[in-house]
């Protein structure tokens, strides 16, 4: 029995299916002369087997053990490797892969929320002016009205309930201010 408590997957091969030798004796034969030797038997149980699971053990040396008994009794890495059909070195190169996308992922977000939160700050001092009146209504619908411009333009509808809650109606004597800020509220 092997300890495969530290047990490193370097590779996996296949001898042969012998319904290849029925059809095609000669290339079963040329087959399972190149096999490595010690190939055919599970060097952990003896069994015989057709998938080999190359195994590096503590001392360094190379052995074949059957994808049963790797799963069975070897480490979690070397189950891993198993049904992944990978080896440690190309599960080790995926999760750096994945941790970097990751990392790059979270960076960019990173990124994106404090350039939202920076153009939101500059938009709210560029429409302070017309926000902070709206707030000082004190009712939830302007103050749902400011938290909108907030974020971006108003409709034409909304525009009109922000401009009448500051200025009142539409008259003569307001025409320009009312004008100005229906126009920063719908293209802000």
């Amino acid at each position: 029995m092997l300890n495969l408590t530290n047990a490193v997957v370097v590779g996996f091969f296949s001898l042969p299916s012998p319904s290849l030798a029925e059809h095609n004796p000669s290339a079963y034969n040329i087959a399972m002369a190149s096999a490595p030797e010690g190939a055919g038997s599970c060097a952990h149980c003896g069994t015989g087997i057709i998938h080999h699971v190359i195994v590096r053990l503590d001392d360094n040396r190379r052995v074949f053990v059957g994808s049963s008994c790797a799963e069975k009794v070897g480490n979690e890495k070397v189950q891993r490797c198993v049904r992944e059909r990978l080896t440690a070195e190309q599960i080790d190169a995926n999760d750096e892969a994945r941790r970097i996308k990751v990392e790059a992922r979270r960076r960019a977000g990173d990124e994106l929320i404090a350039r939202v939160a920076q153009e939101r700050a500059v938009r709210a001092e560029q429409l302070k002016d017309i926000i902070e009146p709206l707030e000082a209504l004190g009712t939830e619908f302007h103050s749902s009205l400011a938290s909108q411009l907030r974020l971006g333009s108003l409709s034409p509808r909304q525009a009109e309930y922000a401009v009448k809650g500051i200025l009142g109606r539409y008259s003569k004597r307001v025409a320009d201010q009312w004008d100005d800020i229906y126009e920063r509220c719908v293209a802000a």
